[in-house]
């Protein structure tokens, strides 16, 4: 079932917590200075996004956590000022009209410019392609693909004109293969690795990196539990892995290029997030609950 979109918009003014003044990537005129630079994660209430939203934090990173689920990027914010680090939870549902570029504004104005996106919101609906009814094709492409597109339209200029920015789209495995059922989910996977290509050849020589980290099977509420498919939950990887590959592409040095798309897969084949794929739509369709529909909040 699909997640519910939060009514609330939480003023960048009032959440920031110890951030009242610029963040640790902007000076107080709004331009940037040397240090961490402020991320936007897109999709960051849980899991993949809280997972590296809580690591960009911890390296120092002022970050915004953006979603529709406001109590819960408000638990994700919390642990990240207990640590010490600084958050902003912004309440929003980045499918409507104009609210990635209101994201993005109420970065700018409580941290200061985004220096690092990281697109982590997805939505899935389980179909072939003639079971597929139009409005969940359109949500999956809008928030799958749409809303990247998006965010890296709001935040590419300045990080051209300040030379340097990353952009990092949380892709999927599944994105890369052909497997029949995946629908909306798999098409949309797969034009977001295309986008992130084309941004990187386009940016790259202006000191911006863009990398689409496509996962295979990842515990997460998105995707079907491994004792359901009869998988031990130790072979699939979890959102913490997918946050070590973030941390691990951003402190590569200038002069190296990874990418534009890097897979990150359980060792185990049983684990293959294709297989898996394939086999938990036709556990639904044996049990007679159709297409798992799913949403990060």
């Amino acid at each position: 079932m699909n997640a519910e979109p939060s009514t609330g918009r939480t003023p960048a003014s009032a959440e920031a917590g110890t951030a009242a003044a610029p963040g640790p990537g902007a000076a107080a005129s709004g331009r940037p200075v040397s240090g961490p630079p402020v991320a936007l994660v897109a999709g960051a209430s849980s899991g993949i996004g809280a997972a590296v939203a809580r690591r960009l934090a911890a390296r120092g990173s002022a970050v915004a956590l953006v979603g529709r689920r406001e109590a819960e990027l408000k638990e994700v914010a919390e642990t990240i000022r207990a640590a010490g680090g600084t958050a902003l939870p912004l309440a929003l549902d980045l499918a409507e009209p104009g609210v990635p570029a209101e994201a993005v504004a109420a970065t700018a104005a409580g941290l200061g410019p985004v220096g690092l996106l990281i697109c982590s919101a997805g939505a899935i609906r389980l179909a072939a392609i003639h079971e597929t009814e139009e409005p969940h094709w359109e949500r999956q492409l809008r928030v799958n693909l749409t809303v990247p597109f998006l965010l890296a339209r709001e935040v590419l200029p300045g990080m051209r004109e300040r030379g340097h920015g990353w952009i990092v789209n949380i892709g999927s495995g599944v994105g890369s293969e052909v497997v029949p059922g995946s629908g909306g989910y798999g098409v949309s996977k797969h034009a977001v690795h295309r986008l992130t290509e084309l941004v990187h050849e386009e940016n790259r020589d202006l000191g911006i990196r863009a990398v689409t980290v496509a996962p295979g099977w990842v515990s997460t509420r998105l995707a079907a539990r491994p004792a359901d498919l009869g998988v031990s939950a130790e072979e699939v990887l979890d959102a913490e892995d997918i946050a070590d590959t973030v941390a691990w592409l951003l402190d590569r040095p200038a002069r190296m290029s990874v990418g534009p798309l890097v897979r990150v897969e359980p060792s185990a084949s049983r684990a293959a997030a294709g297989d898996a794929m394939t086999r938990h739509l036709t556990r639904s369709r044996t049990k007679g609950t159709g297409p798992a529909a799913k949403e990060t909040p």
